[in-house]
C-alpha cells in the first residue's frame, strides 16, 4: 500500500470515528434537555397543579364551614353552597393528583390515604352542623376539624405539603441543566466538532496539494453542515431558559389559588419548545449525511491507489 492510500484510509477511518463520537455526543446533550419539556408540560405542570388546587379548596372549606356555622343564618343556609363547592373541588383535584402524581408510588399513596382523611374531615364538619345549637360541642368539632386539616401531627396540609415537595423534586431535575449536560455543551461538543472541522480542512488541504485539484466538493459540503451545530445549541438554550421559567412559575406559593393562570402561563412559555425537542430526529440523519459526505468525497481518491504496488 501506497504512502498516500495509507494515509487517505487512516484519515477516513479517524473521520468516520470522530463523526461517530460527535454526533452521539451532540443526540446525548441535546436529548439531555428536549426530552423533559414534554414532561414538564404534560405530567408535572398538571400533577403539582392539582396538589395546590385541593390545598387551597380545603384551607377554603374551613373558612367557609366556619363562617357560616358561626354565623346568624346557619339554622336557613346550612354549611352553604361555597362549603360544599370547595369540599368538592378538592375531592376532585386529589382524584385527578392520585392518576397524575409525579412523586413516585409513595406520593401515590399519601394521596390515597389524604383523600380518605379528607372524608373524615368533612364528616366531622357535618357533625359540627348537626351540633350547631350547642356552642360548646359545635365549637369541639370544629377545632378536631382544624386539627385535622391544619394544626395536628401528619395532618392533611402536611401531608399535601410533603406530596408537593416530592413533585417539585421531580421538576427541579427535569429543568435543571446539571453538570453532565455542561460538560457535554460547554467541553465535549465544541472539543469534538472543532476536531472534526480541523480535520476535515486539513484533509482538504493535503488533497488540494496532492491531487491539484482547487476543492473537494464532498469534503467542503461535509464541513458546512458542521455550522449546523449552532441552530442546535441556540435551540437548548432557549429550551433550557423555558424550562427555568416553567419551574418559577410553578415554585410560587400562591398557584393554588390561580391554577387556571399558571398551567396557561407554562402552556404559553413551553408551546415553541416541541417542535424544537423533535429537531432531536435530525441529528442521526444530519450524521449519516455527514458520513456519506467524507466517504464520498475520500473513497474515489483512496481507489485511485487501490491496484499500486506494495
Amino acid at each position: 500500500m501506497s504512502g498516500t492510500r495509507a494515509f487517505l484510509v487512516r484519515r477516513l477511518i479517524a473521520l468516520l470515528v470522530v463523526t461517530a463520537v460527535a454526533v452521539a455526543t451532540l443526540l446525548a446533550a441535546y436529548y439531555g434537555v428536549s426530552r423533559n419539556s414534554a414532561a414538564v408540560t404534560d405530567r408535572s405542570t398538571p400533577a403539582i397543579l392539582q396538589v395546590a388546587a385541593a390545598t387551597e379548596a380545603l384551607r377554603g372549606s374551613y373558612r367557609e364551614a366556619e363562617g357560616a356555622l358561626t354565623g346568624a343564618t346557619s339554622d336557613v343556609e346550612g354549611l352553604g353552597e361555597n362549603y360544599r363547592t370547595r369540599l368538592s373541588t378538592a375531592g376532585q383535584s386529589l382524584a385527578q393528583a392520585v392518576k397524575s402524581t409525579t412523586g413516585g408510588e409513595p406520593a401515590r399513596q399519601s394521596l390515597l390515604t389524604i383523600a380518605g382523611l379528607v372524608s373524615s374531615y368533612s364528616d366531622i364538619i357535618e357533625q359540627a352542623y348537626v351540633h350547631r345549637g350547642n356552642a360548646n360541642l359545635r365549637a369541639a368539632y370544629l377545632s378536631y376539624a382544624r386539627t385535622m386539616l391544619e394544626r395536628g401531627d401528619g395532618d392533611i396540609l402536611e401531608r399535601l405539603r410533603t406530596v408537593q415537595r416530592r413533585q417539585l423534586r421531580v421538576l427541579d431535575q427535569q429543568t435543571s441543566f446539571g453538570w453532565l449536560l455542561s460538560c457535554a455543551w460547554w467541553v465535549l461538543v465544541p472539543v469534538l466538532f472543532l476536531t472534526l472541522a480541523a480535520l476535515l480542512v486539513h484533509t482538504q488541504r493535503f488533497l488540494r496539494h496532492r491531487f491539484r485539484r482547487l476543492v473537494n466538493p464532498w469534503l467542503a459540503a461535509a464541513t458546512g453542515l458542521l455550522i449546523a451545530v449552532v441552530p442546535l445549541a441556540v435551540f437548548t438554550y432557549q429550551t433550557q431558559d423555558r424550562l427555568e421559567s416553567a419551574r418559577i412559575s410553578l415554585s410560587q406559593d400562591d398557584i393554588g389559588s390561580a391554577s387556571g393562570g399558571t398551567a396557561k402561563r407554562v402552556t404559553d412559555t413551553m408551546r415553541d419548545t416541541h417542535w424544537r425537542a423533535g429537531a432531536v430526529g435530525w441529528i442521526p440523519l444530519g450524521g449519516a449525511v455527514l458520513a456519506a459526505l467524507i466517504v464520498a468525497g475520500l473513497q474515489p481518491r483512496i481507489d485511485e491507489y487501490r491496484f499500486q504496488p506494495r
